[in-house]
């Protein structure tokens, strides 16, 4: 191998390193996208969360009101 074939070995070397670091860089954006997307999924998610685990005591609270009301009230005579 001679001066030129190094050179030209090394030239394609490093033009082939380049490509590689541009779709390297191309996936990272690609990922740093998706992880930001994946956080505010997880925030509206624990926010939807949030407002179900309220509601849901809203719920219950109505529905031991309720139960304690029909416990009150008189029981029909036996048939």
């Amino acid at each position: 191998m001679n001066y030129d074939e190094a050179i030209r070995s090394l030239q394609d070397t490093a033009v082939v390193m380049a490509e590689i670091q541009r779709r390297q860089s191309e996936v990272q954006k690609t990922q740093a996208g998706l992880v930001e997307g994946l956080l505010e999924f997880r925030l509206q998610t624990e926010k939807n969360l949030a407002h179900v685990t309220v509601r849901l005591a809203e719920i219950t609270d109505k529905l031991d009101g309720l139960i304690g009301f029909v416990d009150r009230l008189p029981k029909p005579p036996p048939q």
